[in-house]
């Protein structure tokens, strides 16, 4: 041993120490030196490389991660599904984020967040320990009402811990649903909504008469080329030059058989109830092509730039706008070929009561006709109609005793948003306000002047191109702060900026059954 060879050394110095003091020192020594040599050793001998602690899992373990897993995935696509249904039917991104916060809670998510485009859905939800994230492109723009409020009461009465089965199968049920209407009510309303239209832009009897067979064949043609999945501007420029032709083609005929039967003085004495323009009947072509405007989009583009939910609201806004340019560009085609003028008649065609009576008609059936093109429910159809016979002639009459247009039309979008609100609470929630009211503000969009910009400013009449657009942009201005307002005041959501797991009681331990989706 080390320490047998240090006392031997000690020994041979002859020191005088006792022998114990001798050995201990020698024990002492050897210790030393061997932990000097291990040092020495551990030094130039390579270090392994580190392992973690390995974990030890059991077999039931990865059973229940495994269906976590799986609960995960199905609970995530029946959300995305929601998402990509709301938005198919013209949803705002706001219903769109709440509606999927809602039922994400009720499958039993943990978390939930979701960012909303025009065209994209980005959802992530969290079912711990893990996370799913799904984007979803949106391809199939559209109007359907009826399918909106069905989504919404389903969302509305959907309970705590429901099986995604049980979820899916209420949305199978949703989608089962047929059109409202079919081919031939679709293309009437547009016929009667736009003839309606005509009257309230200052045209004739005759004038209303080829401004509705003029859109019901546009119509009819916008419907043809939507079912074969065509570029939505192809279509509305498409369905605007074909309802331009057929308007100036019977308009046309029926102007040459008149001059060959009747003599231009006796064409002259022709009542303005009968006719705006007894030659050229010229007034109704662009009343031809309002049923291609897009209130709905429109509107609720402006909707979601006061939510401030500017990733879904600019794009909106922008897609409505080729839209209607789209078909602005096919009536300046038409209109420049015929060298036809667009501009409305100077005054109405009627006088007194029978003025104010007419206007409630046609008020009526143009918001009940494009409600029924937005595949609103039968009833609703009727309840939008009395909204805008109720406001829409109050605004004709204060307008012209002298109140500045613009103001106008921002107090009726903020009647109407009241009354959509009244209605939609009378009837227990079941028909939403946005389907009460867009077909009801759709009459306020300025159609004539919007066209007749175009029309000018292709024509190279820059100062009356200018002049219409200003007209347009404020009234469309003035019908989202109408509208807006009337959001604000009746309900508390729109009038606090929260955020969604603030606003809905779903969302909360102590859910009120008292919430309703509106």
């Amino acid at each position: 041993m080390a320490s047998t060879r240090w006392l031997n050394l000690f020994v041979s110095l002859n020191l005088n120490f006792p022998r114990r003091v001798k050995e201990q020192t020698a024990m002492f020594l050897s210790k030393h030196l061997e932990r000097l040599r291990g040092e020495r050793d551990h030094a130039f001998t390579p270090k392994p490389k580190s392992t973690d602690t390995p974990i030890e899992v059991s077999t039931q373990s990865v059973v229940e991660y495994e269906k976590i897993r799986i609960q995960l995935t199905e609970v995530s696509r029946t959300i995305m599904r929601l998402g990509h249904m709301l938005q198919s039917c013209g949803a705002s991104a706001y219903r769109i984020k709440i509606s999927m916060a809602r039922l994400a809670t009720a499958l039993g998510a943990d978390e939930h967040h979701v960012q909303v485009t025009f065209g994209e859905i980005s959802s992530t939800v969290y079912l711990r320990p893990f996370s799913r994230t799904e984007i979803s492109e949106q391809r199939d723009f559209g109007t359907n009402a009826a399918k909106l409020d069905r989504l919404r009461l389903f969302i509305q009465n959907i309970k705590p811990d429901t099986p995604v089965s049980e979820a899916n199968r209420l949305m199978d049920r949703i989608e089962s649903y047929k059109p409202e209407f079919n081919k031939i009510a679709n293309t009437l309303a547009a016929g009667f909504a736009c003839a309606c239209f005509c009257f309230l832009n200052r045209g004739g009897l005759i004038e209303c008469i080829l401004a509705g067979l003029a859109a019901g064949f546009g119509q009819s043609v916008r419907r043809m080329m939507m079912a074969k999945k065509t570029n939505h501007f192809a279509v509305w420029m498409t369905a605007g030059f074909a309802a331009s032709v057929v308007y100036i083609c019977c308009a046309e005929l029926l102007e040459t058989c008149l001059r060959r039967v009747y003599s231009s003085a006796v064409l002259a004495t022709i009542p303005p109830w009968v006719t705006a323009d007894p030659l050229g009947f010229r007034v109704g072509v662009v009343s031809a092509v309002l049923f291609l405007v897009p209130g709905f989009p429109l509107i609720t583009s402006m909707l979601d730039l006061v939510r401030m939910d500017l990733s879904a609201g600019i794009p909106r806004l922008v897609y409505t706008l080729m839209l209607i340019i789209s078909a602005g560009v096919s009536v300046w085609i038409v209109s420049l070929t015929f060298h036809w003028a667009v501009d409305p008649a100077v005054n109405p065609p009627l006088e007194g009561n029978w003025l104010y009576l007419t206007r409630t008609v046609c008020s009526f059936v143009a918001s009940a006709g494009f409600a029924m093109l937005f595949n609103s429910n039968r009833r609703l159809c009727v309840y939008a109609g009395l909204i805008c016979a109720l406001v829409n002639p109050l605004r004709f009459f204060v307008v012209e005793s002298g109140l500045n247009w613009q103001f106008s039309v921002g107090l009726e979008a903020l009647a109407i948003g009241l009354l959509a609100d009244f209605i939609s609470r009378l009837s227990n929630f079941n028909y939403s306000r946005v389907s009460l009211s867009v077909p009801a503000a759709v009459l306020m969009v300025p159609g004539v002047p919007l066209y007749s910009a175009l029309v000018h400013l292709n024509e190279g009449n820059f100062m009356g191109a200018i002049a219409s657009l200003t007209e347009v942009s404020i009234v469309i201005l003035a019908i989202g702060i109408g509208l807006s307002t009337a959001r604000m005041l009746t309900d508390r959501n729109w009038l606090q900026d929260k955020e969604i797991v603030d606003t809905h009681p779903v969302l909360h331990a102590d859910a009120d059954d008292s919430f309703s989706m509106r």
